[in-house]
């Protein structure tokens, strides 16, 4: 009887181990892939998610006032998307803004709010500061800053991981055309970093060169993305 008794508890342990193995192999650590860190930079930058490019276009169209040229200003309010946009968000935005100088314009501004875009949703808060300079000469406006995201991510690609992280984006010399109103030209260095819900950590960092036609090229780990700046879409 204690043979058999013995043999039913080794039977069962054995069960129960085998049970925990086929467990731990159904539900695999997945990592953040490149192609997700892809995702969260294009939409974290683009005008389609009032992302950086946007903050971009209103410091270079607020800096054309000339009621600004001799004060600081404040303003507080609502951003949100157009009805069947591919993008929708909802963002509670601050702004600060003026002449710092005779050549140096500044915009200083923070967000909170959530998004949802085709290849991820999020919720974020969000900071920044930009400079434009080249008033005084030159045929172009140039605009030099950083931005910054901070939030919970959601992905619909990739392994589908869901994030806490950040995302680090330093612009240096986008210029705006004079005559045009156009961008030209510019690069940007973009970090995602963070851990997944399973407790990954994980950092990746994007080279943006801006092509033209609110378009660029972003390199992440030798990968090469194309990216659309309106859109957020990434090839």
């Amino acid at each position: 009887m204690k043979k058999l008794r013995i043999a039913a508890i080794l039977l069962m342990a054995i069960i129960m181990v085998t049970g925990c193995k086929k467990n731990e192999e159904a539900t695999p650590v997945v990592e953040a892939t490149a192609d997700e860190a892809a995702s969260i930079m294009a939409t974290s930058l683009c005008t389609g998610n009032a992302g950086t490019m946007t903050q971009l276009e209103d410091v270079v169209e607020l800096s054309q006032n000339a009621v600004l040229k001799s004060a600081m200003f404040d303003s507080s309010f609502t951003l949100t998307s157009t009805a069947g946009a591919a993008i929708t968000y909802q963002y509670q935005m601050n702004y600060a803004y003026g002449f710092l100088n005779p050549g140096n314009f500044q915009l200083t501004y923070n967000a909170n709010g959530n998004y949802n875009s085709p290849n991820v949703t999020a919720t974020v808060t969000a900071d920044g500061g930009l400079n434009v300079t080249g008033f005084l000469t030159g045929d172009y406006y140039v605009v030099n800053g950083q931005s910054g995201r901070e939030g919970t991510f959601t992905m619909k690609i990739g392994n589908k991981n869901s994030m806490t992280g950040t995302v680090s984006t330093t612009l240096v010399n986008f210029k705006v055309s004079k005559t045009t109103g156009m961008l030209e030209s510019g690069t940007a260095t973009i970090v995602v970093s963070g851990s997944t819900k399973a407790g990954r950590n994980f950092g990746f960092t994007g080279t943006l060169v801006y092509t033209g036609n609110y378009t660029g090229t972003l390199t992440i780990a030798g990968r090469q993305f194309y990216i659309n700046l309106t859109a957020g879409t990434v090839l």
